[in-house]
């Protein structure tokens, strides 16, 4: 299932917002393989659908101009089905493109509670994985949804 490629295709043609707009909601720090992002451009939304709601921050590397290179989220999932969707909480997720035109599998992460934000991958393959690729795409959806082409 390529469900990563889905994510690496949207274009992003939503109005962009200043990095000082972005939710207390999120980390100050990223997972170090994602590197720096300050010059990035950034699109933040918030849903709410009858089985979830939450928010996110998809970010467009200016030398990458129509691509989410960068996609954080944070959703609860208020109509879990399976004992993984149970289980998942509201911690926010990063997922990641690092080599954008390469088929691989994007990265991700689940920010880990405490004081400091401590990063854990999400191994591609896993069920784990599978399930946060299909809630990214059920945000993308969203968004795009919210966002309709010109």
């Amino acid at each position: 299932m390529w469900l990563w490629l889905a994510a690496g295709v949207l274009f992003a043609d939503a109005p962009v917002v200043a990095p000082a707009t972005v939710s207390g909601l999120y980390a100050t720090t990223l997972p170090a393989p994602v590197g720096d992002v300050s010059s990035w451009s950034i699109v933040t939304g918030e849903f709410e659908t009858s089985g979830e709601r939450g928010s996110y921050v998809f970010y467009v590397n200016p030398t990458r101009g129509a691509l989410y290179q960068l996609m954080r989220y944070r959703v609860e999932l208020r109509q879990a089905e399976s004992p993984e969707e149970r289980q998942r909480g509201t911690a926010e997720r990063v997922a990641f493109i690092p080599r954008p035109g390469v088929r691989e599998p994007m990265l991700c992460w689940e920010r880990l509670a405490g004081a400091e934000p401590v990063w854990r991958a999400v191994a591609a393959g896993t069920a784990a994985y599978t399930l946060e690729m299909q809630v990214l795409m059920r945000v993308l959806a969203v968004h795009r949804a919210a966002r309709p082409l010109p």
